[in-house]
This record gives structure tokens, sequence and C-alpha cells, in this order.
């Protein structure tokens, strides 16, 4: 009976969905790693190497005059463990990554709800020739404020000249129901030439004292050279709430085609941890490859090392977590199949 009506649910859904113009869409990644992280190896099941594990919804009407209303609502999603979200969420937060609804016509486009403030944070994103592989690093105080905000409310521009401009604002972005001077405020540039993309982004977070601020700058550029694909993003941040505290990253990859769906992958990535004064410095790579097997499915494997300072504990996306003490080593091995539908 269960069975059934769980059926009938996803029917009538799937039925109204194409009345309303909408899409069921997601990725599963899922793969194993070996992964040594200075003192101990160990070899586990993992999720979101290559791609974020996600399950979605998108819906649209057309509103006549150019206008367009736009629904989203995304959750991620673990298939190792067949559950839903993040283990950093509260459990009644369903929908962690996107749930947000707006409009859309010539002049761009305004939306309200959970979403990122701005395209800031995903400028490493924008840039990566090896998906998730690809992503600014991780050192103790880490560039990063933070995406996927709640409260937001943002404008889009059209594409002008080859531009496009983000501004939002995520009011009590910390979900606090008086206002705890937390909100934050971002603004993202992109320019687009053919092969080219050039991005620039800013956020920062309120606080009820100049010291306990936090701010992040990033930029980035990609360039489809035909023979191959490279990427570069820099980024530096205070996110320290007791100092100043400025922490940078660098990350450049390159994406190598090799036909039949066949890629080689290279990336190389430095952070530094600024509440370090001395030796705190993270220096790491990664080489991989990836082979199409589809227009939907991936099939990739990748080696990553990190050489750290005796004060640095920088890890590279796709690793486990940060190493247990500063100063160590951490290498990870991976192979994956990421799956789109």
């Amino acid at each position: 009976m269960k069975k059934l009506l769980i059926a009938s649910a996803i029917a009538m859904a799937v039925g109204t969905a194409h009345a309303q113009n909408a899409q069921i869409y997601g990725v599963l990644d899922t793969g194993v790693q070996s992964h040594d992280n200075g003192t101990a190896r160990y070899t586990r099941a993992a999720n979101n190497l290559f791609s974020t594990s996600r399950f979605g919804i998108r819906a649209s009407e057309d509103l006549g005059g150019g206008l367009r209303a736009d629904i989203w609502l995304e959750s991620q999603i673990n298939p190792s463990e067949g559950s839903a979200g993040s283990t950093t969420v509260a459990a009644n937060e369903i929908f962690n990554r996107e749930a947000n609804l707006g409009l859309t016509g010539g002049f761009g486009s305004i939306r309200a709800g959970r979403q990122d403030v701005s395209y800031a944070q995903d400028i490493d994103i924008g840039v990566s020739q090896f998906g998730i592989f690809g992503l600014r690093p991780i050192n103790g105080t880490a560039v990063e404020l933070g995406v996927d905000q709640k409260n937001v409310i943002k404008y889009t521009t059209p594409q002008i000249a080859g531009f496009t401009v983000q501004a939002g604002r995520a009011t009590n972005a910390n979900g606090a129901t008086t206002d705890a001077g937390t909100d934050q405020t971002s603004a993202h540039v992109r320019y687009d030439a053919g092969k080219l993309a050039v991005h620039a982004g800013w956020q920062k977070t309120k606080a009820a004292t100049t010291v306990a601020e936090r701010d992040f700058t990033a930029y980035g550029a990609a360039y489809d050279l035909g023979v191959a694909s490279v990427g570069y993003s820099y980024a530096q941040g205070d996110v320290s709430t007791t100092g100043t505290v400025k922490s940078t990253t660098h990350i450049a990859s390159v994406r190598v085609p090799l036909g039949a769906g066949l890629a080689a992958h290279a990336v190389y990535a430095m952070a530094k941890d600024g509440a370090q004064t001395s030796a705190g410095e993270g220096k790491g790579y990664t080489v991989g490859v990836s082979k199409a097997m589809s227009k939907r499915t991936t099939l990739y494997a990748a080696y990553t090392a990190v050489d750290n300072q005796a004060n640095s504990s920088m890890y590279m996306q796709g690793q486990v977590a940060a190493p247990t003490t500063a100063g160590l080593d951490p290498k990870t091995m991976a192979v994956g199949l990421s799956h789109t539908f």
C-alpha cells in the first residue's frame, strides 16, 4: 500500500511539474578513498569527490510580457548512507542548498530565499578544471564565509557586453529571530568573451564590533586554449571574529582532453593561514584522469598530496578532512563515479 501511495505521489508530481514547465534533476557521486592523514591510513566509501550529490526541483511559469516566475528547491544527498542533507545543518532543513522564488525578465532577475548571497564564494567552481578536486584548499582559518545562506535577497543583471553583475544581502544570516548584527552583503562581477571567463567577488559579514567582522575577496579566470583548458583563482579574507587575520589561497588547474571522452587533469594549490605568525603555509597538488562514459556519467581517479609547514593544517578538496595536527602531510587516492539525471 505504501509503495502504491508513493508511486501515485510521484506520478502526480511529475504530471504537475510537466504542466508547470518543471524539472526534477540531481547528481549522484560516490567512490572509494584511501587516505593517509599523516599518522594512519584507512580506506572508506566516500561521497562528493568529483561533484556534490544533490536532488532538486526547478520550475517556471511564463507570466507574459517577457516576465517569468521561477522556483528552485535543492538538497544535498549522501548516496553511501542513503541520507538527505548535510551533517552540518539542522534536521528540518530539507532543502539545505537552495530554496528560493524569483522573477526574471528583461531587467534581469531577483530571487528571495535560501541561496548564495552572490557567486563570489563560488569563483573557484567557475574556473575549476577538475570538479571539486579543483576547488580552493582549506587551511586553519579558511578563506570562506559559507554559501547557501538563509534569508537572501539577490539581484542579477542581464548580460551586457559580456558583463553580468550580482548583488545580494542575507538578513540575519544565521536564522536569528532578532537582529544579531550578522547580515552578509556580497557582490560578484563576471565577464564572458567566448573561451574566456573572468570573475571578481567580495563578501562581508557584519558584527557587533569591527574586530569581529569578517570579509572575503576573490578573483579568478578560465580560458579554453583548445588543446587544454586552464583556470586560476586567488582569494583572501579575514574570517576571525577575535582579530584581524588575513588568510590567502591560490589554486591553478589544467584539463587536457585526450580524445574518446578521456581527459588528464592537474591541480596546484597553496594556502597560508593568517592566524599563524610563522610556518603557516601549505602546498599541494592533485593529478588525475576522468572518462566521460556518456553525457551524464563520468568515471574518475585522482591522487592528492599536501606538504605542510610546521604550523599549517592545509588539506585539499577531495580529501577526507584536515590533518589531526599541524605539520602533517595528508595523501589521498580516490576512485569514483559521478552521474547526473
